[in-house]
């Protein structure tokens, strides 16, 4: 049957070469994610991108073509009516911003593409993608701020507003709102969308973000209710960080105010607009107090009654108002928006002393807790947050800060006593391992409360895993860690403080990016740094240490040293103020978005000739230091200067290669000049030619990762952090948040996986495994606890999660998986695969979707065999280099043998590979 088959095939495809007609070639690639988005707050233009899915190995795009149509008919009989890019050469797939593309505000449009790859063969279009254009405002907006009588010591707001519906088909419905100290919205007595602590952060003074909600039309029905709930939020944060005799906090902007409209489209082509102006009406709610520090008081009792019910009374609502004070512009939320991300259980309960019990979820987060109570009317339940609990298993909130906050993370819910109560709290959030209760009756099981994890609901898209236990609950304390913060921005701690310390990004930032789908979270805030830089302003400068502090006029274009908010601590010390720097570079390299170059340079570029102009002879001078080193910061190792003019070397050294890719060839010459004389001065002042030292494993690290060491000089160096670890720190590291996550780069690539393996693999005392097996650590602590002799009420003031330690682990997808990016072909358009420790580990693995697709790295090492197992994704290309150490070794590549060459660092070279799936053995 096979044979006749055959035949048949081949008498029509000689058939049809007899008459003239050459066969279609069948098409093996399809466009498998096509999308398109928009940063309003920069300009209008959407953002494109796509994948592609390939049957054969070794596709690469040469050529695509992309339509956009106003309407379905028109994009479905492949008429671009906005824009036809008609064929069009490129090998680009990842973002792209094409500033051709006009289109209308509020309207809606259709996108779909197709590519060609290298031999012509061309894909189907995508499956179309229907995107609606961000509004402007205030033109497009027909809603008003509007408020209330606000009282600070009243109970919170609800709204509502009754409509009916117009005759004919409801085709469409969506809500746009933006409430800047947190809303939640109703429709008919049912929540509107998922998101929470809804819009992120941001300084109130510029803009706040609205969301639009797409609504199921045939939840409109003949008569409906409209409901809003405010909360205080950033906006009205008026009760932490308050001046001395102070009843209210300087931190708020201004009382609960919102503005929303509601727009239902009809299948006769009408349109209906329900906005918000003076004919709402409100009441006092049944949140009490809410503050996103304090925690949040719900009152059941005081529940108004059916109020989203169209057939509620009202008698007793009163007229809203105008807002007086609001923000004044209005821009699309286009970052990922916090939203629920998990539940963690209960793992033990325990009673304590009062009649409170302890509630342990064996976890370290960042949410809330779900309450589940039969509870009688009137009855309290009060529920405090913290980290850790004291010898006698009382709840201790010492590392939350409450000496700074001078309040405790609490929930108080008052029963309604109708039978189950099920209660969450709506507009704060808390930092949290241990829950107590008090207010009960009776002796409460596990599922009393439940954890809800809650962050910025970016994707994950990175995995990592290796045989080395140490290494596997590092990475896992590294994402508990950064998933309790971040929250519309990249925070310090989830409970102290909250805030968006520049320093801290940058340390955390590419740790996030292998981890999580975050390019669009760092961008916005990257606007933050850029809103918070808008002005002159009266601040805090940073001199030789955090202690020599002095006023200043911070220029207009420099950032503060936490992003957003009024809570500034200063004027950005260039340690701190470098992310205006690495950030968009790790964005441009992570996604290959060059558009974030171009929006971003003149920032950049302000930054950089700020600090240039405080260097003498070469060198920087002030700053905060490698923060958080084991024991705290009274032991930083790393002289200021040391790391401070190494930041700048970085900043210029990034500034030149940026410059380069935009075509800014006079600037590119002008850093390049800068760069070398930085350098010199910079060798020529720190290091020590005897000791081969720049004076700390910090310092080493920094000078080594950054590329200040002169080639010559690079093993003696390397060698002298082996060196000051041995004889000056027991055995292990000293590293702050700037050398934590450099160190074991530099070690490997210069000759020292032994020591790695040694740090990264220690059980005893002075090791990392010491945080977990003697402090029980689930997160990463503000000061590592890495010694079991450690004061610990020194350790207890400072938090107990806070990311900027985890720099380390994007150092397990490059060093150790072997994953690593190429500016060449930023996002992961050109992939190096070089992985370390592979005589030390019998195995690792990884994977991470790129813009391209997924990359994965599996190796296993075992009785002198290497073998690894690879994948391409399609439109990309990767150099391979094997770890050899310089032996002659037998390479087969998907079972056959493979030429190579040995590189100077003792790895095999096999050159570039196109996508595909490769096995790779060594032996």
């Amino acid at each position: 049957m096979k044979l006749i088959f055959s035949i048949s095939l081949s008498i029509l495809f000689f058939t049809l070469l007899m008459i003239g007609c050459k066969p279609e070639p069948v098409s093996l690639i399809e466009v498998s994610e096509l999308n398109v988005s928009f940063v309003q707050n920069v300009d209008d233009f959407p953002r494109i991108s796509w994948k592609v899915k390939s049957d054969e190995s070794g596709y690469m795009q040469s050529s695509f073509h992309l339509l956009v149509s106003d309407n379905q008919k028109g994009i479905d009989a492949e008429q671009g009516n906005v824009w036809d890019s008609e064929k069009k050469e490129s090998g680009q797939s990842a973002i792209q911003k094409f500033s051709d593309i006009k289109i209308r505000s509020g309207e809606d449009y259709f996108f779909k593409v197709k590519v060609w790859d290298t031999a012509g063969i061309e894909s189907n279009w995508s499956k179309v993608v229907k995107v609606t254009a961000p509004i402007h405002y205030p033109e497009d907006w027909k809603g008003k701020w509007i408020t209330y009588d606000y009282d600070p010591k009243a109970p919170l707001p609800i709204f509502r507003k009754l409509f009916s519906r117009a005759s004919g088909d409801v085709n469409r419905v969506r809500l746009f709102i933006a409430g800047p100290g947190f809303y939640e919205a109703y429709l008919n007595g049912k929540k509107i969308g998922k998101n929470v602590l809804d819009p992120g952060q941001t300084n109130y003074e510029d803009y706040t973000f609205y969301t639009a909600y797409d609504i199921d039309p045939t939840e409109i029905e003949n008569e409906n209710v409209l409901g809003v709930m405010l909360g205080n939020g950033w906006y009205n944060q008026n009760q932490v960080w308050k001046a001395p005799n102070q009843e209210y906090s300087r931190m708020a902007y201004g009382q609960p105010t919102f503005i929303a409209q509601l727009v239902i489209d009809y299948s006769n082509g009408s349109r209906e607009v329900l906005a918000s102006d003076e004919s709402w009406s409100w009441t006092n709610g049944p949140i009490m107090y809410s503050n996103i520090y304090g925690g949040e008081t719900y009152d059941a009792t005081r529940e108004v009654d059916d109020w989203l019910s169209p057939y509620a009374s009202t008698e007793n609502w009163n007229s809203t108002q105008l807002a007086e004070n609001h923000p004044t512009e209005l821009f699309e939320q286009f970052a990922e928006p916090i939203q629920k991300m998990g539940t963690v259980d209960v793992k033990k309960v325990t009673e304590v002393e009062g009649g409170k019990y302890i509630f342990d979820f064996g976890q370290n987060f960042a949410g809330w807790a779900k309450l589940k109570i039969n509870g009688q009317k009137g009855q309290a339940i009060t529920i405090r947050f913290a980290e850790e609990i004291d010898s006698m298993g009382n709840l201790d909130p010492t590392s939350t800060g409450v000496r700074a906050t001078k309040v405790v993370q609490t929930s108080k819910y008052i029963c309604k006593g109708e039978g189950l109560e099920v209660w969450e709290p709506r507009f704060t959030y808390h930092g949290f391992r241990y829950a107590e209760v008090s207010g009960l009756t009776e002796k409460p099981s596990a599922d009393l409360l439940t954890g809800i994890v809650v962050y910025s609901s970016v994707e994950r898209i990175g995995s990592f895993t290796s045989s080395e236990e140490n290494i596997n609950k590092l990475h896992d304390l590294a994402n508990w860690t950064i998933t309790s913060n971040i929250h519309s921005i990249p925070t310090d701690c989830p409970h102290r403080e909250r805030c968006g310390w520049t320093g801290d990004a940058h340390a955390l930032a590419q740790s996030l990016l292998f981890n999580y789908d975050a390019p669009r979270f760092l961008k916005k805030y990257m606007l933050d740094m850029r809103s918070s830089a808008r002005n002159e302003a009266k601040e805090l400068y940073f001199g030789e240490s955090f202690h020599d502090r002095s006023i200043i006029t911070k220029p207009k274009g420099i950032p503060t040293m936490i992003v957003p908010g009024k809570r500034t601590s200063g004027t950005a010390s260039p340690d701190w103020g470098t992310a205006m720097v690495q950030l968009p570079w790790y964005l441009y390299l992570y996604n290959g978005d060059k558009s974030i170059l171009n929006e971003f340079y003149p920032d950049m570029k302000t930054w950089v000739e700020y600090i240039h102009s405080k260097n003498i002879n070469g060198i920087i001078t002030h700053g905060l230091g490698d923060w958080c080193p084991p024991g705290g910061n009274s032991n930083i190792d790393c002289a200021v200067p040391v790391s401070s003019s190494a930041f700048h070397i970085l900043d210029v050294s990034l500034m030149l290669q940026i410059a380069k890719a935009l075509g800014k060839t006079k600037d590119a010459d002008d850093f390049s000049d800068k760069l070398k004389i930085l350098k010199e001065s910079f060798n020529q002042e720190f290091y020590d030619p005897g000791a081969g030292s720049y004076g700390s494993q910090t310092g080493n690290a920094m000078a080594l990762e950054i590329g200040i060491v002169p080639e010559e000089n690079k093993t003696k160096v390397a060698a002298a952090i082996v060196k000051n670890i041995h004889e000056e720190f027991d055995g292990f590291l000293n590293t702050g948040i700037f050398g934590i996550g450099r160190v074991f780069k530099v070690l490997c690539e210069n000759g020292y996986e032994e020591e790695v393996h040694r740090l990264l693999s220690k059980k005893d005392n002075r090791s990392f495994a010491t945080m977990w097996k003697y402090y029980d650590a689930t997160t990463l602590w503000e000061v590592l606890p890495i010694d079991e002799n450690y004061d610990y009420n020194m350790l207890n003031h400072r938090s107990h999660s806070h990311p900027m330690q985890a720099g380390y682990d994007s150092w397990f997808y490059s060093g150790i998986a072997g994953i690593n990016l190429s500016a060449k072909g930023p996002g992961f358009k050109k992939i190096v695969f070089k992985p370390y420790l592979t005589q030390h580990l019998e195995e690792a693995s990884a994977s991470y979707e790129s813009p391209y697709g997924i990359i994965k790295s599996s190796w296993e090492s075992q009785d002198n065999k290497f073998v690894w197992n690879l994948s391409i994704p399609e439109n990309s290309s990767a150099e391979i280099l094997v770890p050899v150490y310089g032996k002659s070794k037998s390479i087969k590549v998907n079972g056959k043998g493979h030429s190579y060459q040995i590189a100077k660092d003792g790895f095999a070279y096999l050159g570039t590979f196109t996508s595909g799936i490769y096995k790779i053995e060594a032996e």
